[in-house]
């Protein structure tokens, strides 16, 4: 291996270990006793960093929460999302769909209970998160066609209510409230799913 190239993976590697001890940091942070701030002076100080290397190493805050979202993401299971979508039965599709959310939801169920809390006081964390949450809603905009079409279609804008209804009922949120203190979303999920199904006027199963 030439020695540029040798030194730019090690340089590379050393970024990358760098960034995860900072999500990890931030994970940390999110579900630390007392509900501390979650601001890049807190998450540097917990991952012993310097605020200029948050900066340089995610760029804007904004990236930086792209990145953890994407990290929970990629622990809680989204990425069998693609799955669901594969289904050529739609109201599988709804199923697999239903589960997977359920996962995530219960994969860093303290997490999104803090971010939640924290969107409601802080306007940038609150737009960063409805726009990740719109990636639900496009799921949700390709399912529900297809299970449309079985009985003939529906107005568009029907079709759009049952989507922001389904939006709902798939968010945290609602999988938290119907868990409670005793069960998980996970626990929950043939719950969600009976009720999306009678939503969208399937026959029980």
């Amino acid at each position: 291996m030439p020695r540029r190239s040798y030194h730019l993976g090690r340089r590379q590697a050393a970024v990358e270990r760098t960034q995860a001890r900072i999500l990890k940091a931030a994970r940390a942070l999110l579900v630390a006793r007392g509900n501390p701030d979650f601001s890049i002076e807190a998450l540097a100080r917990r991952a012993r960093v310097t605020r200029v290397t948050v900066y340089q190493r995610f760029g804007t805050r904004s990236k930086l929460l792209e990145a953890l979202f994407d990290d929970l993401a990629r622990q809680g299971g989204m990425w069998d999302l693609a799955d669901a979508f594969r289904q050529p039965d739609p109201e599988e599709a709804l199923a697999r769909f239903v589960t997977t959310f359920a996962r995530f939801w219960t994969a860093h169920r303290p997490i999104h209970r803090r971010l939640q809390a924290l969107a409601a006081l802080d306007t940038g964390l609150d737009r960063t998160l409805r726009a990740r949450q719109e990636w639900r809603r496009q799921g949700l905009r390709v399912i529900v066609p297809r299970l449309g079409q079985r009985s003939g279609g529906a107005a568009a804008e029907a079709q759009d209510e049952t989507i922001d209804l389904l939006f709902a009922l798939t968010g945290f949120p609602m999988f938290d409230l119907l868990a409670g203190p005793q069960r998980t979303p996970a626990d929950v999920a043939p719950i969600v799913l009976r009720v999306a199904r009678a939503v969208l006027g399937l026959a029980a199963r």
